[in-house]
């Protein structure tokens, strides 16, 4: 399994719209057959229509994450974020005790959290596809 606490907050992102199956048609700028994709953050305040930044962003990481199941725990400063079936007990508060089985993470940020669950849910079913 990939280590994500190395990469950036753009190198996830990049890495979830491929495993939603874009592909890269010149450096930064991903295509999928609904829209465009970039990862520069805007320059102006108008923004960017094509920032594709789930990391950050609840309107690019929401669908993903209902669509995938995924839960976030909110566990003192830090969040915890698993995928559907994953067995959590514990309680949360100022004695934070969470026992978690399964795929999940913890990050400060519950979006990045939640990303780096989707894509260890899609390394793991691409093992299972692809057994070596």
């Amino acid at each position: 399994m990939m280590d994500y606490s190395k990469l950036t907050d753009k190198d996830i992102n990049k890495l979830v719209a491929f495993a939603l199956g874009c592909k890269e048609v010149v450096p930064d700028i991903f295509m999928s057959d609904e829209r465009r994709y970039e990862f520069e953050k805007p320059k102006n305040k108008s923004g960017n229509k094509f920032f594709f930044d789930p990391c950050n962003n609840v309107a690019d990481a929401w669908p993903i994450i209902v669509g995938h199941k995924l839960s976030l725990i909110n566990a003192d400063n830090e969040w915890l974020c698993v995928p559907d079936d994953t067995a959590v007990d514990g309680t949360t508060g100022d004695d934070v005790q969470m026992i978690y089985s399964g795929d999940g993470h913890v990050h400060a940020n519950p979006l990045r959290a939640a990303m780096v669950v989707f894509l260890t849910l899609q390394e793991s079913a691409n093992v299972e596809d692809n057994p070596a």
